[in-house]
């Protein structure tokens, strides 16, 4: 009988503590905009698998666009590739490709530069065709004033990819002194059209540019005769 009331008391003071438990344990789950309880299994994985971007790889992998993009959408690209341009690489067992010498290494870390560098100089072109018009008509000049804001803005654009494409060409032409292609064959063949002038934005971002001086000069050549009258 003695043993009996041992056992019931063990059990008592166990359940107890298994309620405090539980009520402290419990703080754990507590969504703060909810009366509902996050699940363990929930929870868990959540703690455990949290990803937090910070290196060159990170920041680059992280970008896309969606098939209906905007503004918002390239400029958060813009600012992903300018923040990978300013972190470290990952460890080289930890790269994009196979890497097994220095040498390797150091190509890959060239091409990366130069392949970042034309993301964000392409996605300055993209912001600027939001804000240009291919073909300027007649009726447009309606909206001259708005016009002309959004050529400038389009030429701003235009002139901000040049710097990026000038690095980009820059670690094309270093990347290409190493006699070996890595296992990047996409940025191996941009890197060696650039160095063979295959791919040549110079001629593409001033014609862009040309294109736009050319349409604010007949926005303000019309915004001066409507002056005038």
């Amino acid at each position: 009988m003695k043993k009996i009331k041992v056992y019931i008391a063990a059990i008592s003071v166990f359940a107890a503590l298994s309620n405090s438990l539980f009520a402290e344990l419990r703080l754990d789950y507590y969504y703060d905009q909810s009366d509902m309880y996050t699940k363990f299994s929930d929870w868990l994985p959540k703690q455990l698998h949290q990803w937090h971007p910070q290196t060159v790889e990170d920041f680059f992998l992280m970008y896309g666009l969606k098939m209906l993009y905007g503004e918002p959408e390239i400029r958060r690209n813009i600012y992903f590739l300018n923040t990978a341009l300013e972190r470290r690489f990952r460890h080289p067992s930890q790269a994009l490709c196979k890497i097994e010498t220095r040498e390797q290494y150091h190509k890959y870390r060239l091409l990366m530069f130069m392949h970042l560098n034309l993301m964000i100089m392409r996605s300055y072109l993209s912001l600027g065709a939001l804000y240009d018009k291919r073909h300027l008509y007649f009726y447009n000049l309606d909206f001259a004033d708005d016009l002309k804001v959004s050529f400038s803005a389009a030429g701003g654009f235009y002139q901000q990819a040049l710097p990026y494409w000038k690095k980009a060409r820059e670690y094309a032409q270093k990347a290409g002194a190493y006699k070996f292609d890595l296992d990047l064959q996409p940025m191996e063949s941009i890197r060696f059209d650039i160095q063979t002038g295959e791919i040549d934005y110079d001629k593409i971002i001033a014609k862009h540019i040309a294109s736009v001086k050319d349409k604010e000069k007949t926005v303000a050549d019309f915004l001066g005769s409507q002056s005038q009258k």
